[in-house]
């Protein structure tokens, strides 16, 4: 079955991949499944644009697809919306925000529920990720919900951030307060032909200019319109840029290995609390870990191995 799943994913198909996301999301999966997804998606380069709501995110990604489609690349993009701690519901009104991709078979959009998890992407979205890059898609973009310092969440699932933000959120203190800005490898001001944009740039450069350590690179500051296109073209080449040298330094691989070890600590506490929690001390598992992410084991699996050696 493992590889007829793997077959069905390489030629994009579409109804299979989004049954079986769904399936993802409602824990219907195997270890042999989730070992799969995981060795046979890192290829894909995954990025982060979060901010607060109402900053024009969706329709920003929108635009950055079309730049992506113009130079032949397929695109993923998983959305977060939150949930409703009353009836359990979202809106999942993202697919409709980029609904003139619809068509297009190298664009495949899922919304899903952040269902309470506060970090601002959904406890199963990183492996909505993984089935979209086995469809063979060259960069998966994930939207989040929210702005705060849970949000730094979303650094354990992407290869680099970009921070969006608006004219009105021109307060200093709300940058010095905002999680994302210690995280962020980019920031765009949206929504430039508004008052104030000029201005909130101005004050987050010197925020983080005083904020950096001696060779610290600062971030780049984009003034982008989501509606127009104006700066889009820019962001996405910077993007694309920080991404080659992240790998030509190696940067992009410590970055990963990072992201799978904090993956397989946060399974592993799935896993214990699952079982039989009772307050056993943390182990150091730091070795054996890296062994299974060499041997491409998903954090899942290590997790389940690593609870199950606490039984022996």
């Amino acid at each position: 079955m493992t590889k007829e799943l793997l077959e069905r994913l390489r030629v994009n198909d579409v109804r299979f991949a989004s049954r079986l996301m769904s399936d993802v999301e409602n824990n219907v999966q195997s270890k042999d499944m989730n070992d799969l997804l995981y060795a046979h998606s890192l290829k894909a380069v995954r990025i982060g644009i979060t901010g607060p709501p109402g900053a024009g995110k969706s329709t920003l990604i929108d635009q950055l697809i079309d730049q992506f489609r113009k130079d032949g690349k397929t695109i993923g993009v998983v959305t977060v919306d939150p949930t409703s701690p009353f009836s359990g519901g979202s809106l999942l009104g993202d697919r409709i925000r980029m609904s003139q991709h619809t068509l297009d078979k190298g664009v495949f959009v899922r919304s899903m529920g952040s269902r309470g998890m506060i970090g601002g992407l959904a406890r199963k979205s990183h492996l909505l990720g993984e089935v979209l890059a086995c469809t063979g898609k060259d960069y998966i973009l994930f939207e989040t919900i929210g702005v705060g310092q849970a949000e730094t969440e979303i650094i354990q699932n992407v290869d680099i951030t970009i921070v969006v933000l608006v004219p009105e959120a021109g307060d200093e203190v709300q940058f010095m307060k905002a999680g994302p800005i210690e995280v962020a490898d980019l920031f765009v001001v949206n929504k430039c032909d508004r008052d104030g944009a000029e201005r909130v740039s101005e004050l987050l450069s010197e925020y983080l200019q005083d904020g950096k350590e001696k060779g610290d690179n600062v971030p780049e500051i984009f003034l982008t319109s989501s509606t127009s296109g104006h700066g889009i073209e820019d962001l996405h080449e910077k993007a694309l840029t920080l991404i080659e040298r992240f790998k030509s330094s190696g940067e992009l691989e410590l970055r990963r290995e990072r992201q799978y070890l904090k993956r397989v600590q946060g399974a592993l506490r799935d896993e214990l609390v699952a079982q039989f929690w009772n307050g056993q001390p943390e182990l150091d598992m730091d070795a054996e870990i890296t062994a299974l992410r060499r041997a491409k084991k998903s954090p899942f699996t290590a997790a389940k191995y690593l609870v199950d050696s606490l039984n022996k």
